[in-house]
């Protein structure tokens, strides 16, 4: 059978990373919530309207991911696979954390510190010398996704391996007969189960990966997710597209649900919160997030499983965006909250500062020289298309 690029991956995890660069452009103007730099002025609105995407923005990132691990998977294997892995990964982390990252933390000791050294001095004196972030200077930053990507892949691998043994059959028969089926929308409690599992042994979210145990088991969960759903498309895709209104509609009532027993006071109760994590709230955010993953994917793969050439463009540089972007971030903050416009107003602003300064660096990338581009994300432009993890091996009736 002819193989047929699924471009509807390629078109949700563009939005997916687009998505999370609009959010992280807003954080500094959330009253309730701490970050690199704050706005003197915040939006209690407009936190309340990013509460929804916080809830499952991570969890489609992760969810995609996965499915891409599965199209380089089935190409190649063992010390191939892991190899080519650790390059697509390693390098961008580690030159993200030893340059592109540094702006981030100087911008900050400026703003929130009042520090007065230049870039050069901060970058060479105090940078790498002065301990970890935020006692100190070195991070990782927003880069820890990498890592966590990284880490869950070779955690993962000997458990993909397995899967693909013929004594694994009757294993991969049932996950495809029970993810064919309504029960599909139970899949949250794996996530929901290994998180509070480990969450007495790792009470706190730290994106730190060593003392992040539960959440680590919330990512690595979705990423697996993503992993055989790719694995089983086949099967699924059909069943994922039929059910995609029922999706919509259950995300629908966990977002209302959310919103009037959590994000307001208005239910009466609280659910918790995320300063708050209870069970209950835990078991909401994550459903909310399997039946967005569900409901996304569903529509994507009805309505845009077709080519585009922006979509296509975008998504060779979305890596190169992600490690950038929340350097322009902080810097378009820096240089925009002194002028006192007004939330709405600087919002807009940084926003557009992120996206133009990120894309401009995204294509000034592409005029790096020789394999110079795999520091900033790009894969070499001799791979094809299908190396770009985005092929199946049948589109969804009807798309």
């Amino acid at each position: 059978m002819q193989r047929q690029r699924l471009y509807y991956i390629d078109f949700l995890r563009v939005s997916a990373f687009l998505l999370l660069i609009a959010y992280h452009a807003s954080v500094a103007f959330f009253p309730d919530m701490k970050w690199l730099i704050e706005a003197p002025e915040g939006s209690a609105t407009l936190s309340l309207l990013m509460k929804h995407p916080r809830a499952w923005r991570l969890a489609l990132l992760f969810f995609v991911s996965g499915m891409g691990t599965w199209f380089v998977f089935r190409r190649v294997s063992g010390y191939a696979f892991l190899k080519g892995r650790f390059m697509r990964l390693f390098p961008p982390l580690i030159f993200a954390m030893c340059v592109i990252v540094v702006p981030q933390v100087w911008y900050e000791r400026m703003f929130e510190d009042g520090y007065q050294g230049s870039f050069l001095t901060f970058w060479l004196t105090r940078y790498f010398t002065e301990g970890k972030y935020p006692d100190g200077n070195f991070t990782w930053a927003h880069m820890w996704f990498v890592a966590y990507l990284l880490v869950m892949t070779f955690v993962c691998y000997p458990v993909f391996a397995l899967l693909n043994q013929s004594r694994m059959k009757p294993v991969t028969d049932w996950f495809e007969r029970t993810a064919s089926s309504s029960w599909v929308y139970l899949f949250f409690l794996l996530p929901l189960v290994l998180n509070l599992v480990f969450s007495p042994f790792f009470p706190r979210q730290t994106n730190a990966l060593y003392n992040d145990g539960a959440w680590f088991a919330v990512w690595a969960s979705w990423f697996g997710l993503g992993f055989l759903f790719a694995r089983h498309h086949r099967a699924l895709i059909d069943g994922i597209v039929a059910r995609r209104w029922m999706s919509a509609a259950l995300a629908l009532a966990l977002s209302a649900a959310l919103y009037l027993f959590s994000w307001t006071d208005r239910g009466g109760f609280s659910l918790g919160d995320y300063d708050r994590m209870t069970p209950l709230f835990k078991a909401c955010i994550l459903a909310l997030a399997w039946m967005m993953i569900l409901a996304l994917t569903g529509f994507a793969a009805r309505h845009v499983n077709a080519p585009s050439a922006t979509v296509s463009w975008l998504n060779r540089k979305v890596f190169p965006l992600y490690i950038v972007h929340q350097t322009v971030v902080v810097a378009a903050l820096y240089y925009v909250l002194p002028l006192g416009l007004g939330v709405w107003q600087e919002y807009a602003l940084v926003l557009f500062a992120t996206f133009a300064g990120s894309l401009l660096f995204a294509i000034a990338a592409e005029l790096l020289p020789g394999r110079a581009g795999l520091l900033l994300g790009l894969a070499p432009r001799h791979r094809s298309r299908a190396d770009d993890e985005g092929v199946a091996t049948r589109a969804p009736h009807g798309a």
